[in-house]
């Protein structure tokens, strides 16, 4: 009974180490190697998961190039567009500041008579050669450091009060929402930037804040 118990010891022992034969290794790397690929592409799916929600934050300053004289209209949907695709917005709001304080920013129908008479409006809310103490060089004083004092700074400061009125009754930023990668605008709703006080080299700040 003895050898019959030391017999039955050693079957065991090698029923519990056959598993581990060189061809079912074998076949087990094939099997693996085999299913790489799915696991590979799961990997990719939930990174671009992981992109899809991931929240965005995008500051950008566009130059506008050199306004026309006086009042001039520019539509931003073009720019306003592109920072959209470009950071792959899905959901959320872009907000657009005008950075000037003889500028505006404001949405309505970017249609050509409208914007006339939006021109001669503004001139009759404020004209440009009514009188304002803003506009009375003689009692203000420019910067410290200004090269070659106040005479050096008067000579080259504008009589623009008008265009600051304006500019703070219309208003200096727009926010406007974004769904499915587009701005949530009307038919007949644009973007705009308006000069008050052109000709000059003029910029804006667009920011997109939302989800891909």
């Amino acid at each position: 009974s003895t050898r019959a118990g030391v017999a039955r010891v050693r079957l065991a022992m090698y029923a519990s180490t056959s598993f581990a034969t060189p061809a079912r290794v074998e076949r087990a790397g094939k099997s693996a190697k085999k299913h790489a690929p799915s696991r590979a592409r799961a990997v990719r799916c939930a990174a671009a998961a992981d992109t899809e929600g991931a929240v965005v934050f995008d500051y950008r300053t566009i130059d506008l190039g050199m306004t026309l004289r006086g009042t001039h209209f520019i539509d931003l949907s073009p720019h306003i567009e592109r920072a959209i695709a470009e950071t792959g917005v899905r959901e959320g709001t872009v907000n657009v500041i005008s950075r000037h304080t003889t500028t505006a920013v404001t949405i309505n129908e970017y249609e050509e008579r409208l914007i006339d008479d939006a021109r001669m409006y503004f001139r009759k809310l404020a004209p440009p050669d009514a009188m304002y103490l803003h506009n009375d060089l003689d009692r203000r004083y420019g910067p410290k450091d200004w090269p070659g004092g106040d005479e050096a700074w008067r000579a080259q400061e504008p009589e623009n009060c008008h265009s600051h009125l304006l500019s703070m009754l219309i208003g200096n930023s727009e926010s406007v929402p974004i769904s499915q990668g587009k701005v949530a605008l009307g038919t007949w709703q644009s973007v705009m930037f308006v000069e008050l006080d052109g000709p000059r080299q003029r910029t804006v700040g667009i920011q997109i804040v939302g989800k891909k």
